[in-house]
């Protein structure tokens, strides 16, 4: 009689449990004698019991026809992308002109195409976009502006902004970051700049902060809070602004924010205009960030 797996498991499991009720068991007690007649039974039955034979492995088939066919379908298939190589059009300018993750050079591109005056060709538009953005309040669209890139906004080197952004509606610093953290007070210096720049002047301001996550580094109460125990004789020419003002002027902002907007504005561009594809294959590129 043959036993199958299941039952040779069970058999094993009950002689286990014997052999332990023997060991512990003591109104039953065997002698010697006993409990080697009995081992010696075991293992008589042990060699009697069929050998376990493992199952045979089914040969692997494969279907060499329809392997034939997926690997031709996939050339073919694979055919536009091998001509779009070809053709340049799978290249990014900006990572071949190795922008990387150089904040300096990232924002030189970014302050060039919301230049209105840039030879991209784009105008004021790009720009208009990125304040549809900020808070509802900065619905302008300015004509003409001044942009600078590494601007000093009162002339001091310490408090170097990486955009102005000066319309006749509205100011606007953009802080830029990649990799590198706020550096010492850095948005609160340039929020004091922005404040003394317009406080004559009755314009709109504001300052972003454009970074991998888009969240600020400290909070804007947590500034002005800063600013009105600052008793330097400069800051407290801002003092009673800061009181009364109750507009949100720290503006937090992400590289995936700006990538979404030039992307948006490229695909709604006619399909020759380069200046837009150019802003495509920056947004392209950023999104990487």
């Amino acid at each position: 009689m043959s036993l199958s797996e299941t039952e040779f498991s069970n058999q094993l499991s009950i002689f286990v449990q014997d052999w332990k009720s023997l060991k512990e068991s003591h109104s039953n007690e065997l002698s010697d004698q006993k409990i080697a007649e009995k081992l010696n039974l075991f293992f008589k039955k042990w060699t009697n019991l069929p050998t376990i034979k493992e199952p045979q492995e089914k040969p692997l088939y494969v279907d060499y026809v329809g392997l034939e066919g997926f690997f031709q379908n996939f050339d073919k298939a694979a055919e536009p992308i091998r001509e779009a190589r070809k053709n340049g059009l799978v290249l990014n300018v900006w990572q071949a002109a190795g922008l990387k993750t150089n904040e300096v050079r990232n924002s030189q591109v970014l302050k060039w195409l919301l230049d209105w005056r840039g030879d991209h060709g784009q105008g004021n538009k790009i720009l208009v976009e990125l304040l549809k953005l900020l808070p509802p309040r900065f619905c302008y669209e300015p004509k003409s502006y001044s942009i600078i890139a590494e601007c000093c906004p009162l002339g001091n080197i310490e408090n170097r902004v990486d955009i102005e952004i000066d319309a006749p509606e509205f100011l606007l610093f953009v802080e830029v970051k990649i990799n590198a953290l706020e550096g010492k007070e850095q948005l609160k210096r340039y929020y004091r700049e922005a404040m003394l720049k317009t406080k004559n002047v009755k314009k709109d301001w504001g300052v972003i902060y454009l970074t991998k996550t888009g969240y600020l580094s400290t909070t804007e109460h947590g500034i002005k809070t800063a600013l009105l125990n600052d008793n330097n004789d400069i800051t407290k020419l801002i003092h009673d602004d800061l009181r009364n003002d109750t507009q949100q002027r720290l503006i937090p902002m992400s590289w995936s924010d700006i990538s979404k907007l030039l992307y948006q504005y490229a695909v709604q561009a006619n399909v020759n205009n380069r200046g837009a594809w150019l802003a495509k294959q920056f947004a392209d590129h950023i999104k990487t960030f």
